[in-house]
């Protein structure tokens, strides 16, 4: 399961001089149920669990999960064994857990709302010997009730060691197969007694069971001593009988998504009833400013940005959030470390992006049966584990982590990469907007950024577009707007994006009033076979892609004897804005000498906006070497290297604007400075018996600093 990152990257990983190795701390008693049988021991008569079927103290609780486990042994469920549950949430589920763990097993849950197409697979990739269910009728279930008729109530004693599993959660494939996250009882252990919820008497748990809070609540209550309210599967779906639920029992710890967080406080019983607590956490989310400042209303908890993937154990950094403006995810808990290296695993300082690394006790032990998938995101570093988040992060001057959004959540529309998360910001700052989800979606074949929003009253989604124009570069607008009335949410309380209603496109059909524009109109409708549009519609909504535009661009210029610039007709074309072009090309050609002049003795430009897509990529991924363009030229050994080199200066100094360099002007916008008199960096030559080509890209090849560095480079080996 391990992989050594050196095997991974062209040049070793080392920490920096003045960073200490982290070290951990042993966990003591490294094994959940152990850890709830001290509970037990200590407090038999405090209440453990609240459900919907019964309140069971620390003794009745471990007597009724003894009987679970004792009935496996019983049926020769060897140790190690992978058992899936499939129950309602009662005070049944929680003992089946319990009992698995003891027998030694591994617990999987399975939500009740599973397809039976996902449950047949989680069984059959689990290799589980049985599925625990509520009726048994299948040859591979058990039924909890003959399980809860086992005799047998002492507690087990079967020989597992601290890295064995607790728990698997199967979370979402890229490949569209789940995975198996596995964690151990030593994960587990360490997680369950760090987080900011041991502090505190009880908590409710309303995540749904397959989500892996679920089971940093129902672990942090056993070990800790805290009570469970345990919401019922109607409970964690309705609004009302939560309510009811935190006015009878009046818990001190609750934990939700932040979307589904804010449909909460659009409820004023909500809103009464939450008075009672204590400890709010938001997580599984991007932290909302708007649900932190709508909790602070009515009452005084604090609230904690929750931050951790699965593979991680549940929950790695906790960071109490006292200003909506400074938002992080604050430093690691007890014996995890989080660090932001950049692509090759180096350790990057502090200020510059790059990716999340969470390493240390928490880190789970891979993917089941999946080792190519494990290694990819799982290696050690100086033989610590370590989990690739696949977040981009800055670590801030003061220790904290800084989430810049998901590496793969990003997407290239238009040549350009877009982080919908920086969208989705943006529209919930919109007047009277409560909360908005950004996602892409096809319409005439071409990918569009969608905006879906609830609000207060009606939004004109003109005003809003204007809006965004004045805060994202033009590519980031969204080319759909739709309001309305509520998110759809998945039972984990994240955005379900596959019942977001298809977006339609509200175009104005207005006809060509000119020549000019009837016949682009009828060049653009016959390249892209339809005339359901007008001229002032936006070309990219009606199906058109950069392919197409420059296409289009091409059948000007024969048919019309018109070059456009690109930039036009990448930026929000229409039919009417490139008729206005066109009657402008004369006017503009007769200024094109005066233009020229200016430019001779012009010194800072404008980066056009595909410049500024690669600009802003290669800040985000420093180090990264895709758009650095190398070549290797061999000559006879009877070149001479000094007057190669010489004719290489004068070939630059014939062609100055290759000393153009990209810098941060004064008003701090990025400018091409023409550098025309700056001297041109020394061209090493280098005497070697013999090198190859790959050693050459291997040594020189690197990334270029986009802060006025020169953009080219030559060496000279003599062979």
């Amino acid at each position: 399961m391990e992989n050594d990152i050196n095997e991974l990257c062209i040049s070793e990983v080392e920490l920096e001089t003045s960073k200490e190795i982290p070290t951990f701390k042993p966990v003591e008693t490294p094994f959940i149920h152990k850890r709830f049988e001290k509970q037990v021991e200590a407090n038999p008569d405090n209440i453990a669990l609240v459900a919907t079927d019964a309140t069971l103290t620390n003794e009745e609780l471990n007597i009724k999960s003894n009987r679970i486990a004792n009935a496996l042994i019983r049926k020769g469920v060897e140790p190690r064994s992978n058992i899936l549950a499939m129950l309602p949430r009662d005070s049944n589920l929680i003992a089946t857990i319990i009992g698995i763990l003891k027998a030694g097993c591994t617990f999987i849950p399975i939500d009740l709302e599973y397809p039976k197409e996902r449950i047949d697979y989680m069984y059959e990739n689990s290799q589980a010997d049985y599925i625990i269910t509520s009726d048994g009728k299948a040859d591979n279930e058990l039924d909890i009730y003959e399980l809860l008729e086992e005799k047998n109530t002492l507690n087990p004693d079967v020989e597992i060691s601290p890295d064995d599993l607790a728990y698997m959660i199967y979370t979402s494939g890229s490949t569209g197969l789940p995975k198996g996250v596995m964690i151990g009882h030593k994960n587990a252990c360490n997680q369950a007694e760090s987080n900011p919820k041991c502090e505190y008497d009880n908590l409710l748990s309303i995540a749904t069971i397959a989500f892996d809070t679920s089971l940093e609540d129902i672990l942090t209550g056993i070990t800790n001593g805290i009570r469970i309210i345990f919401a019922n599967d109607s409970e964690i779906k309705n609004i009302v009988d939560l309510i009811r639920l935190i006015r009878e029992h009046e818990p001190q710890v609750m934990e939700f998504t932040p979307s589904r967080l804010i449909s909460y406080l659009e409820v004023d019983e909500f809103c009464e009833v939450i008075d009672c607590a204590e400890c709010i956490v938001m997580g599984g989310e991007q932290f909302s400013a708007k649900a932190f400042e709508g909790v602070k209303k009515y009452c005084d908890a604090k609230v904690y940005n929750s931050y951790g993937p699965t593979e991680a154990t549940i929950a790695s950094n906790y960071k109490e959030i006292t200003d909506p403006e400074n938002i992080t995810i604050g430093k690691a808990l007890k014996n995890y470390v989080t660090e932001v290296r950049d692509i090759d695993g180096k350790l990057l300082p502090q200020g510059v992006m790059g990716e999340l690394y969470i390493g240390g006790t928490g880190v789970g032990k891979g993917y089941y049966n999946m080792p190519d998938k494990t290694e990819e995101v799982y290696l050690t570093i100086n033989n610590i584990p370590y989990y690739k988040s696949g977040d981009y992060a800055i670590e801030l001057p003061d220790g904290d982590i800084d989430i810049k959004g998901r590496i793969d959540n990003q997407i290239k529309l238009r040549g350009l990469r877009i982080e919908i998360g920086e969208i989705e910001s943006s529209i919930n700052k919109f007047p009277n907007v409560k909360n908005a989800v950004v996602v892409i979606k096809e319409i005439n074949n071409n990918d569009h950024l969608c905006a879906y929003f609830t609000a207060e009253k009606e939004i004109d989604t003109d005003s809003l577009k204007e809006f965004l124009k004045e805060r994202l570069t033009y590519y980031m607008v969204p080319t759909v707007f739709m309001q309305l009335d509520e998110i759809p949410q998945l039972p984990n309380g994240k955005t379900d994006t596959k019942k977001l209603p298809e977006p339609k496109l509200e175009l104005e059909n207005i006809k060509p009033e000119n020549e000019t524009e009837q016949k682009l109109f009828d060049i653009t409708s016959e390249l892209i076979g339809t005339d359901e549009f007008g001229v002032t519609d936006d070309l990219y909504a009606i199906g058109f892609t950069s392919l197409t535009l420059m296409k289009l661009n091409t059948l000007l210029y024969k048919e019309m004897s018109v070059n456009l610039d690109i930039s036009i007709l990448f930026n929000s074309p229409t039919i009417r804005k490139l008729s206005d072009e066109i009657l402008n090309h004369d006017e503009q050609s007769s200024k094109l000498d005066e233009l020229i002049e200016l430019a001779n003795t012009q010194e800072y430009f404008p980066l056009t906006e595909n410049q500024l897509g690669v600009y802003y990529e290669c800040m985000q991924s420093p180090g990264e070497i895709k758009y650095t363009m190398p070549a290797v030229a061999r000559f006879d050994h009877d070149i001479d290297a000094e007057k190669l080199k010489e004719a290489i200066i004068i070939a630059i100094e014939a062609h100055p604007y290759l000393k153009t360099r990209i810098v941060t002007a004064e008003d701090g916008s990025i400018k091409q400075y023409k550098n025309i008199s700056a001297e041109i960096d020394e061209i090493e030559i280098v005497e070697v018996d013999s090198i190859s080509d790959e050693d050459i890209i291997k040594n020189d090849v690197k990334a270029f600093s986009l802060d006025g560095e020169q953009l080219f480079r030559f060496k000279i080996y003599k062979t």
